[in-house]
C-alpha cells in the first residue's frame, strides 16, 4: 500500500503535520484550532482513509486533570452512532498526548455558513435543527449531555445532513481555555442560564443550546449580546425568553413558540430532551405532496455497506473499514423503493419462547416435517421473546435453527371458512400448539391488537405470532412483524421507557449499543408519517430492541433489518420485515410492498 505523503506536504504553520501519532494516523494539514486542542486531516495506514484527529494541546496538558478528563470523555464519545452525529473512532495517546480520532466530514459547519449567507429559510433551519435534535436525542438516551451545542458544532456535510460533533469532550473545553493564556471562551454565547451560575447542566441544557441556535439561523442574529464574556454570561439568567418572530415578523407562531419554550430560563418549562425537541420540530415539517402519498427516495441512502450509518458521501470512512463484511449478510440486495412501498420494512423475529420453552421459528416453520410452510436454515433470525424482563445477551434456552442443509416445504393450506369481522374484513387465524396457520387471499383485520390495522393479503401467507401488541406473518420468503404498545428501549441493555413519537423511537433503536445503521429516511405508509431505518448487529451477541407489555424483540448478530415506525393518534406502529433461509431480502419486498400499500390504521 503506497501512503499518500504527497498529500500531506509540510506546513510551517503545523509542526505535528507529518507526524506519526499511534503508529497509525499520519498527520496532515491543520484543519482547525481551538483553546484545547488543534485538528488535523489524517491518513489512517491501517484501513486506507482519511480522518480527522483532534490533538490535546501541550499547553492544556499540563494540568493533568484535564487530560485525565479529556481521555475518559473521549472514550465515552466512541459508543455513539448516529447519522447526525460525527462519529469518535477511537481515542488514545501519544507521547504522552491524548488524542481522538474522528470521522471526516466534507462540508462547512454552521457558523461559517451563516457568516457566508446570513439568516436561513424557515424550512432550511428546522431541518437543521431537527436533525440536530435527533444526534442529541440518542445521546440523551444515553446519559450523555454535549453542554456547547453551537454552530461551531454544527457540520454541514456535502449530502444534506446537519451533524453534531465534540460529544463527550465539550465540558472540558471551558477548562481548557480557561488554562491556556490568551485564549477567550469562545462559547459563552450560546451557554444555558444554569451554565452560566455553575450549576449542574443536563439535557434540557443542550436544549436551549439548540434553541439559541435556531434563534441565530432565523433572524440571523444572536438572542444575547453584551461587552464582556460576563455581561454575555449573566445577560439571560433569569430573562424572559427572545422571541425570534419579533425579529422576524413572518415566521409563523408555531416556529416562534417553539423557540421561546426552548430558551425559557427554567429548564423544567423547556423540552426535557433532544428527543422531545424533534417531537416538536417535526409538527413543523410540511406534509409531502398528498398526490404522492408514500414519496420518493434515493434508495442507496439506505445501504448500510454505504454509510456506516451515516448514508451519504461525507462520511469519507468506508464502512467495511470498521465493520469488516460478513459472508452472507446480503447488504447489497433489494432495498426499499417508497415509490411503490417495496421496502424491507421491517422484522425481526426467529426465535419463539412460550411458557414451556424457547424454541426457533425455523422449527416452528416446519423443518422436515409435514405442513411446515418455511425454509429451515442455520442463519440466525431476529427474535420476539415472551419474557417481560429480556437481557441484550443471548437467551440460555434460545434453539438454533434445526438444520444446515434447507428444505422448502410447501405453505399449510388456508382455513376454508377464516372468522369475518362485523366490518366485512378477515382475522387472522390462531396459531394451534404454536404452529403457523395459512391464510388466504383477502383484508385482514387483527381483532385484538391494538392499533387497530387493516390490510391485504395474496395467498401465501401465514400466521406465526398472534398477540394483543405484536402478531407476525410470513411466507416462504420472510417474515412480517407488528408491533403497538412499545413501552421500552435498551439503549445499553437496560430498559427505558420508549419516546412516543416515531422519529424519536427509531433515534433510540439507532442509539442502541452495538447497532450499527443507515440513513434515517422520513415519508408516508398510506396517510401517516414513518421513518424508516435498517439496523445491522456489530458484535456475536443478539441485541434487545424494544419491549411491549409482554415481549421483547431482538436483533440477531447476521443479517440486516430495516425498520418502519408509524406515528398514529394513540402511539407508534412498529413494522419489520426480513427474509428468512436462504431466501434474499428482495424475494420478500414485493409481497411486503403490497401489504403496505393496502395497510390502513385508525
Amino acid at each position: 500500500m503506497t501512503e499518500p505523503r504527497d498529500v500531506f506536504a509540510p506546513d510551517p504553520a503545523a509542526s505535528d503535520v507529518g507526524r506519526l501519532i499511534g503508529d497509525r494516523y499520519l498527520l496532515g494539514e491543520r484543519i482547525g484550532v481551538g483553546g484545547m486542542a488543534t485538528v488535523h486531516r489524517a491518513y489512517d495506514r491501517r484501513l486506507d482513509l482519511s480522518v480527522a484527529v483532534k490533538l490535546l494541546r501541550r499547553e492544556v496538558i499540563a494540568d493533568t486533570d484535564i487530560a485525565m478528563r479529556f481521555r475518559r470523555e473521549a472514550l465515552a464519545a466512541t459508543v455513539l452512532r448516529h447519522p447526525n452525529i460525527v462519529a469518535c473512532l477511537e481515542a488514545g495517546s501519544d507521547d504522552g498526548q491524548p488524542y481522538l480520532v474522528m470521522e471526516l466530514v466534507d462540508g462547512e459547519d454552521l457558523a461559517a455558513r451563516l457568516t457566508r449567507v446570513g439568516r436561513l429559510g424557515p424550512a432550511e433551519a428546522v431541518r437543521i435543527g431537527l436533525e440536530i435534535a435527533r444526534g442529541l436525542g440518542v445521546a440523551h438516551i444515553r446519559g450523555i449531555v454535549h453542554r456547547d451545542v453551537k454552530p461551531g458544532n454544527i457540520l454541514l456535510a456535502r449530502d444534506g445532513r446537519a451533524m453534531v460533533t465534540d460529544f463527550g469532550i465539550a465540558r472540558l473545553a471551558a477548562d481548557a481555555e480557561g488554562a491556556v493564556p490568551g485564549t477567550t471562551l469562545g462559547s459563552v454565547h450560546y451557554f444555558s442560564p444554569e451554565q452560566a451560575n455553575g450549576e449542574t447542566t443536563t439535557t434540557a441544557s443542550d436544549v436551549y443550546g439548540l434553541g439559541l441556535v435556531l434563534y441565530e439561523a432565523l433572524t440571523g442574529q444572536r438572542a444575547w449580546s453584551g461587552e464582556t464574556t460576563e455581561q454575555l454570561a449573566m445577560a439571560r439568567i433569569d430573562a424572559p425568553a427572545p422571541s425570534p418572530r419579533a425579529a422576524r415578523p413572518e415566521l409563523s407562531a408555531a416556529m416562534d413558540a417553539l423557540v421561546v419554550r426552548a430558551l425559557d430560563p427554567d429548564p423544567a418549562r423547556r423540552y426535557p430532551d433532544g428527543n422531545a425537541m424533534a417531537a416538536a420540530l417535526e409538527s413543523l415539517i410540511a406534509p409531502p405532496d398528498p398526490t404522492s402519498p408514500t414519496g420518493r427516495f434515493d434508495t442507496r441512502e439506505h445501504r448500510v455497506s454505504e454509510g456506516h450509518g451515516r448514508g451519504g458521501s461525507a462520511a469519507t470512512v468506508p464502512p467495511s473499514r470498521l465493520y469488516p463484511r460478513r459472508p452472507g449478510l446480503g447488504l447489497s440486495t433489494a432495498w426499499l423503493s417508497l415509490a411503490a412501498v417495496r421496502g424491507p420494512l421491517v422484522v425481526l423475529l426467529a426465535v419463539v419462547v412460550v411458557a414451556a420453552g424457547a424454541f426457533s421459528i425455523a422449527s416452528l416453520a416446519g423443518g422436515n416435517g409435514p405442513g411446515g410452510i418455511a425454509v429451515v436454515s442455520a442463519r440466525p433470525q431476529a427474535s420476539v421473546t415472551d419474557s417481560p424482563q429480556p437481557t441484550a445477551s443471548p437467551s440460555p434456552t434460545a434453539v438454533p435453527t434445526a438444520s444446515p442443509s434447507p428444505t422448502v416445504q410447501p405453505t399449510p393450506t388456508p382455513d376454508p371458512t377464516p372468522k369475518q369481522n362485523d366490518d366485512g374484513t378477515l382475522a387472522l387465524c390462531e396459531p394451534i400448539l404454536d404452529l403457523p396457520c395459512g391464510l388466504g387471499a383477502g383484508t385482514y383485520a387483527p381483532t385484538s391488537f391494538t392499533p387497530p390495522v387493516r390490510f391485504a393479503l395474496d395467498d401465501g401467507w401465514s400466521t406465526f405470532r398472534s398477540s394483543p401488541d405484536l402478531f407476525v406473518i410470513g411466507r416462504d420468503e420472510g417474515l412480517m412483524t407488528f408491533a403497538g404498545g412499545i413501552t421500552t428501549v435498551y439503549p445499553q441493555g437496560d430498559p427505558r421507557d420508549a419516546p412516543q413519537s416515531a422519529g424519536s423511537l427509531i433515534d433510540a433503536f439507532i442509539g442502541t449499543d452495538h447497532v450499527v445503521a443507515g440513513r434515517t429516511t422520513r415519508t408516508r405508509i398510506g396517510e401517516r408519517r414513518a421513518t424508516v431505518v435498517d439496523l445491522q448487529v456489530d458484535g456475536p451477541d443478539r441485541v434487545a430492541l424494544f419491549g411491549t407489555g409482554s415481549q421483547t424483540f431482538h436483533l440477531e448478530p447476521i443479517g440486516t433489518t430495516r425498520v418502519i415506525a408509524i406515528d398514529l393518534p394513540d402511539g407508534v406502529l412498529v413494522i419489520a420485515i426480513e427474509p428468512r433461509g436462504q431466501w434474499r431480502l428482495d424475494d420478500i419486498l414485493g409481497p411486503a410492498g403490497r401489504v403496505l400499500d393496502s395497510l390502513g390504521t385508525r
